[in-house]
């Protein structure tokens, strides 16, 4: 998709592909492990491994190398530095029946050593655009709602309780 520089760093983003299983889905354990010890209990973030996460990842390449992602304005993208995963996003039609607007901010997730580097900005820019929508953030996880609320997006209240994690989970929305 871009090649654009972040900062002095050229991040390529792209749509996900065959060859990437194995590294985002490594990539998608350290990050949870990373942003979630502390939030989720620690046997849940213990039993996080890549077997967890390959299925998803297999699932997402052969869709997009097949062309059967539906067209119902989702996107995946991800970022790559020369052949390293680095990051990802997904975003789609809203999940809730009480959603506050039309699109959801599915996941957004960058390796720790490439947080603060632009390329979740990009990542977000590229997938989501400027328009409404409307994300779940763990309730403690401040770097990324100081994210968020630079994008637009403020808490509105509500709260939820994830049932696979026990996470305490606060909605951002961001309005037309």
């Amino acid at each position: 998709m871009s090649g654009r520089e972040t900062g002095a760093t050229a991040y390529l983003l792209r749509e996900p592909a065959a060859g990437d299983v194995e590294g985002f889905a490594e990539l998608h354990v350290r990050v949870w492990r990373e942003a979630y010890r502390g939030l989720m209990a620690d046997e849940v973030v213990d039993a996080l491994s890549v077997e967890t996460f390959r299925p998803i990842w297999s699932s997402i390449a052969r869709a997009h190398a097949e062309g059967a992602v539906v067209d119902d304005g989702r996107a995946m993208l991800v970022a790559v530095l020369g052949e390293e995963p680095v990051g990802f996003v997904m975003v789609g039609p809203a999940r809730d029946e009480d959603a506050p607007a039309p699109r959801q901010v599915w996941s957004l997730n960058v390796a720790p050593e490439h947080q603060g580097s632009g390329v979740a900005q990009r990542l977000l820019d590229e997938a989501f655009g400027d328009g409404p929508g409307y994300l779940w953030v763990a309730q403690r996880n401040s770097r990324a709602i100081r994210f968020y609320e630079r994008n637009g997006f403020a808490l509105d209240g509500t709260q939820a309780q994830d049932r696979h994690d026990g996470v305490t989970e606060l909605r951002m929305v961001r309005p037309d």
